[in-house]
């Protein structure tokens, strides 16, 4: 019991180390809610740089464009540079985009500033999910990871609550700030120690692991020490097992469940519609009138909203190392389904069935707001952080890119899609669609996602294994020597 608390009190620089990993993803984050309250403007006929709408969408789809090179990039930059310093180069066109932003002069500049930071976003989509998914320990892993999409929800929040109070410039240099918050604070924290063992780098992954196990008391200095010590073995074991088949497209077929419940958890993710309700959440609320008797006019509503997801955000963290990572996705992907329905059903009874919904506008702004919420607090955190933990790590980089890449791709199509469908058939037909996704993608979590809170990396590849029928090469075959199994009882960050 009492080392078991040393344990905890000494996990503080990992929560360190994920803090600032993340503030990567607060950048992209904030580059997302930069378009709310700024299209607007600039479309105004007091616009310093004026722009159509035509160029208002291309503006808003090029950062998504940009995300796919960015993954495709990441999959080779990640096992190549390591996890730290692909992290830090992904911020340099996430800092140029603003750098763009402020000084653009033409709608053409705001297309290269927006590609360029999708590009930056697709690269820390990848990495972020890997470095906290190999730094953490198996207690607090699983509240690490949801920092990756609370990190991105503060940044849309922050967009969010200082575009409508800023100059345009003014809001370009605030969001630039999150750009150096991060090279400052993230160029201190270690390497991944999995990266540094599996570059045979055994001694800069002690200090690494030693310095994120944090310090030491002194009495316990030689009984912890052995720990590390059986700690890192145990890495370096599971880490020789992995690479004694090189990462090549092919070995995802080996690990095929772990990429169909990865691809499984992004297609529900963005076929409920997260993609097409951010980007046009004002938009809605607006088509669905009266949001206003609610108390709220519908720019009010988007800034609730992102306090609401950084609130639910906050709550995963506290949560999914506590109830689980199934029971959450259960939970949240049914309630997402019912406030879609709710949602999908005042759109029917407004606009096809011409029934009278004034003084109900307040439906609409619930069931939005509640979706976002609920998603917020398991669905869409989870089927990110789950990227970090799956995959072997032969093919940890690879497969997470790809899963990435099917992200970015469900994101663009439901985004699209999603106005195609809305003035072709009706907008209650769209919110139709994301409803019966997350039903659908009910029976897919029961079925197919495995548990995996509590559990060492080594433990869910075996888990993983098992359940596919594959037998793993003989330890004679991949232990040397000088490097022998760790005792049963070590354990796996």
């Amino acid at each position: 019991m009492q080392q078991q608390q040393q344990r905890r009190s000494r996990q503080w620089p990992q929560y360190l180390a994920a803090i600032t990993a993340t503030t990567s993803m607060a950048i992209t984050g904030a580059h997302i809610g930069w378009t709310s309250p700024t299209l607007p403007r600039l479309k105004g006929p007091e616009s310093h740089l004026p722009i159509s709408s035509n160029d208002a969408s291309w503006i808003a789809s090029f950062y998504l464009l940009g995300n796919l090179p960015g993954n495709v990039l990441a999959a080779v930059l990640v096992d190549w540079l390591g996890r730290k310093a692909s992290l830090l180069l992904a911020g340099l066109p996430l800092t140029l985009g603003w750098l763009l932003v402020i000084f653009a002069w033409q709608p053409y500049v705001l297309y290269c500033s927006r590609f360029l930071s999708g590009l930056g976003q697709g690269l820390v989509y990848v990495v972020c999910p890997m470095y906290i998914g190999e730094i953490a320990d198996k207690e607090i892993r699983g509240a690490l990871g949801s920092f990756i999409k609370l990190m991105v929800t503060f940044g849309e929040l922050y967009a969010h609550a200082l575009g409508p109070f800023l100059s345009y410039a003014a809001l370009g240099y605030s969001c630039l700030l999150l750009s150096g918050l991060f090279f400052l604070g993230f160029a201190w924290m270690p390497e991944s120690p999995y990266f540094l063992v599996m570059r045979e780098r055994r001694a800069e992954a002690a200090r690494s692991l030693r310095w994120l196990r944090g310090p030491l008391e002194p009495e316990l200095e030689p009984e912890l020490e052995q720990e590390l010590d059986q700690e890192l073995d145990q890495m370096q074991k599971a880490v020789i097992r992995e690479l004694s088949d090189r990462g090549r497209a092919r070995d995802l077929l080996g690990n095929r469940r772990a990429l169909l419940v990865c691809l499984g958890l992004q297609l529900v993710l963005q076929f409920s519609g997260l993609a097409a309700i951010e980007s046009y959440t004002q938009e809605i609320l607006e088509e669905g009138g009266d949001s206003e008797e609610a108390g709220f006019t519908p720019a009010m509503a988007v800034i609730l909203l992102s306090v609401l997801q950084l609130a639910a955000g906050l709550g995963a963290a506290a949560l999914v190392d506590r109830i689980g990572r199934r029971p959450l996705l259960v939970g949240t992907t049914l309630l997402a389904g019912l406030a879609l329905g709710a949602s999908g059903l005042f759109y029917l009874l407004k606009l096809r069935l011409g029934l009278d919904t004034r003084g109900y506008g307040s439906v609409l702004v619930a069931s939005i707001i509640g979706y976002e919420l609920v998603v917020a607090l398991g669905l869409n955190p989870l089927a990110y952080m789950m990227l970090g933990e799956l995959f072997p790590t032969n093919v940890k980089g690879l497969a997470v890119s790809l899963a990435n890449l099917w992200a970015s791709l469900l994101a663009f199509v439901v985004s699209k899609m999603h106005q195609v469908v809305a003035d072709s058939l009706g907008i209650d037909v769209s919110f139709g669609w994301f409803a019966a996704s997350c039903f659908l993608g009910l029976v897919f979590i029961v079925l197919c996602v495995p548990e995996t809170k509590g559990k060492s990396l080594l433990e869910i590849q075996e888990e993983l294994n098992c359940a596919r029928g594959r037998r793993r090469p003989a330890k004679s075959k991949v232990l040397t020597a000088a490097n022998p199994p760790p005792p049963p009882s070590s354990s796996i960050a």
